[in-house]
């Protein structure tokens, strides 16, 4: 069994890749969402837009006999080329992956719900050059692992 950090990432990552004008998005994501940061991996053969999630940070925040309370921080990475209408790209690939994340249902683990909390997104990058739009978002996964089980 994995870790529910884990789990809780593998579980974002699944419904990222729902992102697709066929399923009532406005953006088609040409491969399937990386488990870190596509940019590791640039060559001029990348199809864009492209996405992944890193790992930023792991801390348990409250611990009892019963529960521990942990929050995992990630980043969504998401590139797209340059071209015509950039900001509104930008902006409908930014609304896709809020539409993804925040879904009505929450997600739930062994019955109990994690909580997700998005940061400020950030949508420029001047050390990635003229041709690669990006956007950075960071999100909080908070969750509880039962100590008994």
């Amino acid at each position: 069994m994995s870790a529910i950090a884990t789990q809780v990432v593998n579980e974002l990552i699944a419904r990222l890749e729902e992102i697709a004008i066929a399923n009532g998005y406005a953006t088609d994501l040409p491969s399937e969402v990386q488990d870190e940061d596509p940019a590791l991996y640039f060559d001029e053969h990348t199809p864009l837009p492209c996405m992944g999630i890193r790992n930023l940070s792991d801390r348990v925040t409250a611990k009892s006999r019963g529960a521990t309370l942990q929050q995992r921080t990630v980043e969504i990475v998401a590139y797209l080329e340059r071209g015509p209408s950039n900001r509104a790209r930008q902006d409908e690939l930014l609304q896709d992956i809020y539409r993804t994340v925040f879904r009505p249902e929450s997600i739930k683990l062994k019955g109990l719900a994690v909580e997700i909390v998005a940061g400020e997104a950030q949508l420029d990058d001047i050390e990635l050059g003229s041709k690669i739009i990006p956007i950075y978002l960071p999100i909080i996964l908070t969750y509880n692992t039962l100590n008994w089980s």
